[in-house]
């Protein structure tokens, strides 16, 4: 069957994508469920449908096929956390908020996504490709800027060179019938499943040469959204440094731990005896 793998980073899911990948066994490939969210909406939609997407995916699928993982995560930790490690295909479920602002989670993506849309340089239309992406927008189209920031992203990353799959969800607040916002949500997780199939049915088709082209196109990807970052934000080197000193000292600490735990057993254990 496709397992479900809880991973703390992108780039551990990575590494372990290449490493299966690279040898005799079942390929993997990992979906991120990236979201931005003001009042829990889009965050708990993201949750839910990254829990969920392995095991739905595996019914087009052979139980050899392909191993599969969905983590949700918000935007702006994606471009920091994960320092833009762009996979093959992202989902992003973002709302807007304010005068068509971005929600929390997602303020420097929609910097990153402005500064795409606002750059004349015809070499930057190049920035994405080998990214496809599905989008879900949420916002209330009682105000005049129902759904800006959900357009401003979706614009940015087409312009920049991603392909999205599937329609463009669009969930009102203020729907009523049919329409109504939780049901829109629904309807377009479930719509969405045949599009990402399909994604994955070609990855599955590819060559090993058209596969190691695609994950260099993506490596380019991920430092030329970094390098764009660096100029956008000042402390963008320095978040990135305490984020990986922090996994650092996860990485220490754990085994530690873990010997500790080990030691306290062994000494109960010889109590008993």
């Amino acid at each position: 069957s496709i397992d479900i793998i809880n991973s703390n980073t992108a780039e551990d899911l990575k590494k372990q994508e290449v490493k299966n990948n690279s040898r005799d066994a079942k390929p993997s490939l990992h979906i991120p469920i990236l979201y931005g969210s003001q009042t829990g909406n889009s965050q708990s939609c993201a949750e839910s449908l990254a829990e969920s997407l392995p095991t739905t995916l595996h019914k087009s699928f052979s139980s050899s096929a392909i191993k599969i993982t969905s983590t949700a995560k918000d935007l702006d930790d994606f471009l920091e956390s994960d320092r833009a490690d762009w996979p093959r295909l992202v989902v992003i479920i973002c709302s807007s908020y304010g005068v068509g602002q971005a929600p929390l989670g997602c303020w420097k993506f929609r910097d990153l996504c402005d500064a795409i849309l606002e750059n004349d340089d015809s070499s930057a239309d190049t920035r994405l490709v080998g990214l496809k992406y599905a989008m879900l927008g949420l916002g209330d189209s009682k105000y005049s800027t129902f759904f800006l920031n959900p357009t401003a992203l979706d614009t940015a990353l087409s312009k920049a060179g991603a392909e999205r799959i599937g329609s463009l969800g669009k969930a009102d607040a203020s729907g009523v019938g049919d329409k109504v916002q939780s049901k829109v949500m629904e309807e377009w997780c479930e719509n969405i499943i045949p599009e990402i199939v399909r994604v994955v049915k070609a990855f599955l088709e590819e060559s090993e040469d058209e596969k190691k082209l695609i994950e260099e196109t993506l490596m380019k990807a991920k430092e030329q959204t970094c390098s764009l970052c660096a100029k956008l934000f000042e402390d963008w080197d320095e978040n990135y440094k305490k984020a990986d000193e922090t996994k650092t000292m996860n990485n220490l600490f754990l085994p530690i731990l873990a010997l500790i735990v080990a030691i306290l057993i062994a000494l109960f254990m010889n109590k008993l005896t």
